[in-house]
């Protein structure tokens, strides 16, 4: 499925036709929830890995 990318919709969470929600990657919010909830943890935990290995 291809990224919600629409600036002048200004709802962070769309919902789908199917049921569910999306994120609109066209508000900057939708961009900062992704960087909270998932590259930032996904990055402590590959550094505590490495860290724990070496």
């Amino acid at each position: 499925m291809a990224l919600y990318r629409n600036p002048q919709d200004k709802r962070v969470f769309v919902p789908k036709p199917g049921g569910g929600l999306v994120l609109n990657f066209g508000h900057p919010v939708a961009w900062a929830i992704l960087v909270t909830t998932t590259i930032i943890p996904f990055a402590i935990v590959v550094v505590v890995t490495l860290a724990v290995l070496l």
